[in-house]
């Protein structure tokens, strides 16, 4: 139960930096390429980026005011000697929000996007339930093809089985 909730947590903040990075491309970029599985229309694909930055910008710009709040409350520790490490923390957030906050704006009022349906992505969705072992050949040539150097982590931390067993081990 330990291991099961650290690896949550682990995986919780893997995904949320990769999505604060990925927002932070897009401040100040006038052009970019959606690339979607071909399994989806052009229409689903952009709709689906819409709604993503859409609940990004709010997410974001909700926890950078309550970050700041928190981080001006936090200033009256500074008659403390020493380095204010909860004031240093809220900084640290509330300068990642800003900038995820800001990408999600651009990404859905500045930047032009160009549509690509890929037939590898597609692939990925029959590769969920293949072996990590077996499917890992086919999932790094996929990420060679679309010049995506984390794809195949990605994918082996958030591919999981249509069927599940955690009873590992157990007759």
């Amino acid at each position: 139960m330990l291991f099961r909730s650290r690896d949550l947590l682990v995986h919780r903040i893997a995904e949320s930096m990769a999505e604060q990075r990925a927002l932070w491309t897009l401040l100040g970029e006038s052009s970019a390429t959606l690339c979607y599985p071909s399994l989806l229309t052009q229409a689903d694909a952009r709709t689906t980026l819409r709604a993503i930055l859409i609940h990004a910008r709010r997410h974001h710009r909700t926890w950078f005011v309550i970050d700041l709040v928190l981080l001006t409350a936090s200033l009256i520790l500074s008659v403390i000697p020493g380095p204010n490490v909860i004031a240093y923390y809220f900084v640290f957030r509330v300068v990642g929000h800003l900038q995820s906050w800001r990408g999600a704006r651009d990404g859905l009022d500045r930047v032009v996007w160009t549509a690509e349906g890929n037939d590898g992505l597609a692939e990925l969705v029959a590769l969920v339930d293949a072996p990590r072992g077996e499917r890992r050949p086919r999932v790094e040539a996929i990420d060679a093809s679309l010049n995506a150097p984390r794809l195949s982590a990605f994918f082996d931390r958030i591919a999981a089985p249509s069927q599940v067993n955690y009873d590992h081990g157990a007759s």
